[in-house]
C-alpha cells in the first residue's frame, strides 16, 4: 500500500471527512465532528458527563431513579 496524499478531504462509509474533523469510536460506532463544530460539540459532551455524574451521585445517595430522572432528567 503507497500513501497518494495527506490532508485531503475523503468519504469513508458515505461520510465526509476532512483534515481537522475529530474522530471518536469505541465499541458502539464511530462518529466524526468537523472541525467548525468541534467546540460546540465538545461543551455539550462535558455538560452531558458532568450531568451524568451527579445523576450517579444521588442514585449513590440513595435517591430513586424516578425522582433523579425528574430533577436532571438525565439516566
Amino acid at each position: 500500500m503507497d500513501v497518494v496524499e495527506t490532508n485531503v478531504a475523503i468519504r469513508c462509509g458515505g461520510i465526509a471527512v476532512r483534515p481537522g474533523d475529530l474522530i471518536f469510536a469505541d465499541v458502539d460506532g464511530i462518529v466524526v465532528v468537523p472541525q467548525d463544530l468541534a467546540d460546540e460539540v465538545i461543551s455539550k459532551a462535558w455538560e452531558k458527563v458532568n450531568g451524568e455524574s451527579k445523576v450517579r451521585d444521588a442514585l449513590r445517595a440513595g435517591a430513586s431513579v424516578t425522582e433523579t430522572f425528574a430533577k436532571y432528567r438525565i439516566l
